[in-house]
């Protein structure tokens, strides 16, 4: 037994509302999922479902048009960042990010703006506002549609406004939870039918729990049953899920998609394009397991390179050798550095040629290179074994 013929196909569906970053564009189908399931589906509404539809349409329109005054949308920006919502991306404005939000977010900004907002609002918008949300004309008997509500009467109108919006996201999450309790079960169903991977069930599950929230936020008060609109956004969810599973790092839909089509798409014939994002095709791979002996590395190390922590240490402990040097006395430091060509334009000379350039015996500049080489070594040696071991 299936949808009712006779049923009006719903007007909304997940690719009419504003799309997030990840609904930009349809997700194909992973190759861990099949063709969604037929769902059946009761041809009727219960009067708990009609009630629960027409309290989250109500709720939805009164924010969506409540957000769309022009004089609240300048402090959007600012809201996101104080509240910890994620900001605008790139090809996303902030108009299309607010409009995508979920009820519960669209709230809290929609209550911050009210909070902290101290300009001048025209009175029929402000009278239409405070109808949208049922706030009498007893609530503020002082307030005249026909003149702008000035900055030291905003916190009175405010304060009003934001009573009721309270009240009215009470039923909205009574609704809601209504609406989540009755089709509970169809993210663990789709689950089961659309993942092949038991191990991953669970996860895609939760996925599709998400997903009736998103759900439950667009519906509208139709004749539709509910679990026929919720089903494609359950399983666009579990999808996306299927398809971030295939990379070993996170990648973004879109690109995801495009990956997997081109890569179905080639052929020995006529292979798919070659591209750098083509790598990110491998599986991913659990820390845990082991490598068989006909694994191979996707590259070869390249031995001629040097170690970067062998590079780090040569620099260290030439700069504390140059430190040490400076520290022998001047008649040490001359035979050093003439005995080893230390420095800039120095080369290597014997103990002979030092001797008869400084005007001293063969045994006098030996005794000076060891004493000067002694003092060195006990300063070097711990550092030689704190680098090397």
């Amino acid at each position: 037994m299936g949808v009712c013929p006779k049923t009006p196909v719903v007007s909304r569906s997940p690719d009419d509302v504003p799309a997030t970053a990840s609904e930009t564009t349809p997700v194909p189908a992973a190759p861990a999922a099949v063709e969604p399931p037929i769902v059946y589906i009761p041809a009727t509404q219960s009067l708990e479902e009609r009630s629960a539809r027409q309290t989250i349409t109500r709720h939805r329109q009164r924010l969506d048009w409540a957000m769309h005054l022009p004089e609240f949308e300048p402090f959007f920006k600012e809201g996101l960042v104080q509240l910890g919502l994620p900001p605008p991306r790139r090809g996303i404005g902030l108009r299309a990010l607010v409009d995508s939000m979920m009820l519960e977010a669209k709230k809290d900004l929609l209550l911050w703006v009210l909070s902290g907002y101290r300009g001048l609002l025209p009175g029929i918008r402000a009278s239409r506002l405070a109808e949208s949300w049922s706030v009498s004309h007893d609530d503020l008997p002082w307030f005249d549609p026909d003149l702008p509500l000035s900055a030291a009467r905003w916190p009175q109108y405010s304060e009003q406004l934001q009573r009721a919006i309270h009240l009215e996201h009470r039923r909205y999450k009574e609704a809601q939870e209504s609406l989540y309790i009755l089709h509970h079960d169809l993210p663990e169903k789709l689950a089961l039918r659309l993942v092949y991977d038991p191990t991953k069930r669970a996860d895609a599950a939760q996925e599709g729990c998400l997903g009736l929230l998103h759900a439950i936020d667009k519906v509208d008060a139709g004749e539709t049953p509910f679990a026929s609109y919720a089903q494609q956004w359950i399983t666009r969810a579990i999808r996306n899920y299927l398809l971030g599973e295939r990379f070993p790092v996170h990648v973004p839909v879109n690109l995801a998609s495009q990956l997997l089509r081109e890569a179905n798409q080639g052929t020995p014939d006529a292979p798919a394009i070659q591209r750098a994002e083509r790598t990110l095709l491998q599986p991913r791979v659990p820390l845990d397991t082991l490598a068989s002996p006909d694994d191979r590395p996707l590259g070869l190390p390249d031995e001629s390179v040097p170690n970067p922590r062998d590079l780090l240490n040569r620099q260290e402990l030439l700069r504390i050798v140059q430190d040490m040097i400076n520290q022998l006395s001047d008649k040490q430091r001359e035979v050093l550095v003439r005995r080893y060509g230390l420095g800039a334009g120095h080369e290597a000379e014997t103990l002979m040629n030092i001797a008869q350039s400084i005007g001293i015996s063969h045994q006098q500049v030996s005794m000076r290179e060891k004493r000067a080489l002694e003092k060195l070594g006990s300063i070097l040696r711990p550092m030689f074994r704190e680098m090397y071991g």
